[in-house]
């Protein structure tokens, strides 16, 4: 048995112009008062998933042992899709059975999920469009309090597990493969190729346009133009040297990239 508790992260496309995220924090703290709850972001473009697989799989490592992380994307919430839970060496996942754990998945080899179908861990009333909180945010706050994962949910087969389309990298040749994931707050493109596939000197082309060599940092180019680096979350980013690459590359979540070395 591994202990969860008492740090909560939360995850979601909620914002918080509104009070949804304060209502699931507020349902959190009357379950279990010494919950300690870490925002990690609110502001995921609303139902991007792919975004939301990156961000909380580029957060969740620099957590102590222990932490319980809530994520929220759920652009189908009210269907027949799964909420699940997702347990690691170190860790918990709460989310939707939607994709949004994709890359989290790649991160070990022994993962144990389960279906979250114990209603008495739920609020009394679940309504059809706010399951974060009636649902993940009271099992979390179980969780932390001391109730054990067995008891919240049934196991599941982490194969039935739902994943993104497209996340997988793509060798071809002396190329290889893959896509934008997530566009960050300063207009960065960050895609899914770990720093450890990379090599400077080579060439990164984002769709069929050359972006230049891969280089150390955003400082290496000119004010203004482009440059392909690996960055510290871990991943290839391309960026404008004092510029949103964003707007000026023309690029979105699932525009390819690629390296060629």
């Amino acid at each position: 048995m591994r202990n969860f508790g008492p740090v909560i992260t939360f995850t979601s496309d909620f914002g918080t112009a509104d009070g949804y995220t304060g209502a699931v924090k507020g349902v959190i703290l009357t379950i279990n008062p010494q919950a300690s709850i870490v925002d990690i972001s609110h502001h995921i473009d609303p139902f991007n998933v792919t975004s939301a697989s990156w961000i909380i799989a580029s957060s969740y490592k620099y957590f102590p042992a222990g932490t319980i992380h809530i994520v929220a994307v759920d652009p189908a919430v009210g269907s027949d899709q799964k909420r699940i839970l997702l347990e690691g060496d170190r860790e918990i996942f709460i989310a939707p059975d939607n994709g949004v754990l994709t890359h989290i998945l790649r991160e070990q080899s022994n993962w144990k999920a389960y279906e979250l179908n114990k209603k008495e861990y739920w609020l009394p009333y679940v309504s059809n469009t706010f399951h974060t909180r009636d649902i993940f945010g009271p099992v979390a706050a179980h969780i932390s309090a001391g109730v054990e994962v067995k008891e919240v949910g049934t196991p599941m087969a982490v194969e039935a597990l739902a994943t993104l389309s497209g996340q997988e990298l793509e060798a071809e040749g002396n190329k290889l493969k893959g896509a934008v994931v997530h566009v960050d707050r300063f207009g960065n493109l960050i895609t899914n190729i770990p720093n450890d596939k990379i090599r400077t000197k080579a060439n990164c082309f984002l769709g069929s346009e050359n972006i230049g060599t891969v280089a150390n940092t955003r400082t290496s180019v000119e004010k203004g133009q482009a440059v392909a680096f690996p960055a510290s979350h871990g991943y290839l980013e391309i960026a404008i040297h004092h510029g949103r690459a964003v707007d000026n590359l023309k690029a979105k979540v699932g525009h390819q990239v690629s390296i060629e070395f």
